[in-house]
């Protein structure tokens, strides 16, 4: 039993990529591959140093994938996902038990659910597509959370702290931020499932492939993990204001302050554009990666990504609880470490 649970954990980081239901598995890698070769073709006669450098060049460029921020990346994944193995992902409560307690909570409330509406197909096709718009506006809003709130922005640093992006990078999360999202996720997922089977009824199903949610199979289809790698895939301008593409996920993780707290949704971008923090590009641009602080180039090492935001956030709360000791009665944001960055509340006139 004990040693089943060690080789589940040892085999954790190569479960996920295996595992159809993550959105980083080989399968997902491949579809990913299949687009960005049909990219390099389209824009190969465009650019010259697509020509010289070929196809295996531009597809695995040695200064990416051996720079010390990619190398990181590799080394954090193998660890934090033996982490949630091991430890907090057994602590995650399921969207199963969310649902089963808004259910009981819906029923004491509204009394017992009605007869509903009888299966379908356009029932199950509208129910799924429902449980995917709700989810992303709950991500979009998690991920908003953790670019506003100072305390909660030093755990996101991990993933903004990249410098070169690979498919991997996008779990360099940390166990912090992975925690709240599993928690947010399931929440809403449970609570939702059970607000429309309370009120559909029969004809509450949902399309799924993987365990997954069929839209959100096919948007991991369509290149999902481009959004972290040096591809540059953008969709038209009007497109751009629904769904998120490559090109505008990458523009979220820009050092350049024009592009700071841009583009934070997932799949849809109509969150973004509700919000006022839509960055649709025209054309392309040139990007370089980081956090745009002092502190870019010193996010490196396991160690580092995983206890750094510990300390950061105790003396952004530690500045909070000195300016309330100064000023009763009006608590003030405490800035965040590295000032020269400020968050998105106080960015609004760029």
């Amino acid at each position: 039993m004990i040693s089943q649970e060690i080789t589940d954990v040892l085999m954790a980081p190569v479960a996920i990529l295996l595992e159809p239901k993550n959105a980083q598995s080989i399968y997902y890698q491949f579809t990913a591959l299949v687009i960005a070769i049909g990219a390099y073709f389209y824009t190969r006669k465009k650019t010259d140093k697509l020509q010289s450098v070929g196809l295996i060049g531009w597809l695995l460029p040695k200064d990416i994938l051996t720079h010390p921020s990619a190398m990181t990346d590799y080394g954090y994944f193998i660890v934090s996902q033996m982490l949630a193995a091991s430890i907090y992902g057994s602590i995650i409560i399921s969207s199963a038990a969310w649902e089963q307690g808004a259910a009981g909570l819906l029923t004491s409330v509204f009394g017992p659910a009605g007869v509903g509406v009888g299966s379908s197909h356009w029932i199950t096709l509208i129910c799924t597509l429902l449980l995917l718009i709700v989810i992303d506006a709950a991500v979009w809003w998690a991920h908003y959370m953790f670019h506003v709130v100072p305390f909660l922005w030093e755990f996101h640093k991990v993933h903004h702290s990249a410098e070169v992006m690979t498919p991997i990078t996008a779990l360099r999360m940390h166990p912090v931020e992975q925690l709240a999202d599993a928690l947010v996720v399931g929440l809403v997922t449970g609570v939702v499932i059970a607000i429309i089977r309370y009120s559909f009824g029969s004809g509450a199903m949902f399309f799924s492939v993987f365990e997954i949610n069929l839209f959100t199979a096919g948007f991991f289809v369509i290149g999902h993990n481009l959004r972290h790698s040096h591809v540059w895939i953008r969709y038209p301008y009007w497109l751009q204001h629904i769904l998120i593409c490559p090109a505008q996920h990458q523009i979220h993780h820009s050092r350049s302050p024009r592009h700071w707290d841009k583009n934070m949704g997932i799949v849809f971008s109509f969150w973004d554009w509700a919000a006022g923090t839509l960055y649709a590009p025209k054309h392309y641009e040139q990007l370089e990666y980081g956090l745009g602080t002092q502190e870019d180039g010193t996010w490196r090492g396991v160690g580092t990504l995983m206890f750094r935001p510990f300390r950061q956030s105790f003396q952004v709360l530690a500045r909070q609880w000195a300016e309330r000791a100064k000023r009763p009665g009006k608590p003030e944001r405490a800035a965040p470490p590295d000032a020269e960055r400020q968050p998105l509340v106080r960015t609004e006139g760029e």
